[in-house]
């Protein structure tokens, strides 16, 4: 049997970044229940293409894939395992920023399944936060990463390297 790797894309986040170049949009309301079937319908179009899989690794990637809703992502997982084989070590990341981390939808996002998240920090400069467009400073992001590391035992973080006019690390 083929292992394969799962990447699901939500592509909403609260503001976009003025160096992303991401497919990624700023939208008030979003329908979680058509995305849902939108999810649904495209993981079954390639599970008839690619045929019997192992699932080795499910990536949430984005935009800001934090925005979903718990039960979207338990959707997804389920539709997943239901057309497919999933590794017993199967990795399952979501991407976060630290603006949208909280301790609750954390928690509801471990206990569906995931069990890494990567967290767009960026930089640990909040001169350099500002000149990005992000929305933390540099506490939240430290905050953020510390929530994470409380709930799930893998957690990673994003810097951006080579900013115009970087001359330190």
């Amino acid at each position: 049997m083929y292992s394969t790797a799962v990447y699901i894309h939500w592509p909403y986040c609260l503001k976009k970044c003025p160096y992303c170049d991401f497919n990624s949009h700023v939208k008030e309301q979003i329908n979680h229940n058509d995305w849902r079937l939108a999810y649904d319908r495209e993981i079954e179009h390639y599970a008839n293409i690619l045929g019997n899989r192992l699932v080795t690794s499910v990536f949430f990637g984005g935009g800001t894939p934090s925005l979903m809703e718990p039960e979207t992502v338990q959707y997804i997982l389920e539709k997943i395992h239901a057309c497919w084989s999933i590794a017993n070590d199967c990795e399952i990341t979501l991407e976060a920023n630290p603006t949208s981390i909280e301790i609750q939808k954390f928690k509801e996002f471990y206990d569906v399944g995931v069990n890494r998240v990567s967290v767009g920090v960026q930089s640990l400069r909040d001169d350099q936060l500002r000149f990005l467009g992000r929305e933390h400073s540099v506490s939240e992001a430290l905050n953020a990463l510390k929530i994470a590391n409380d709930i799930f035992d893998r957690v990673s973080f994003d810097l951006i390297y080579a900013r115009p006019d970087q001359n330190d690390g």
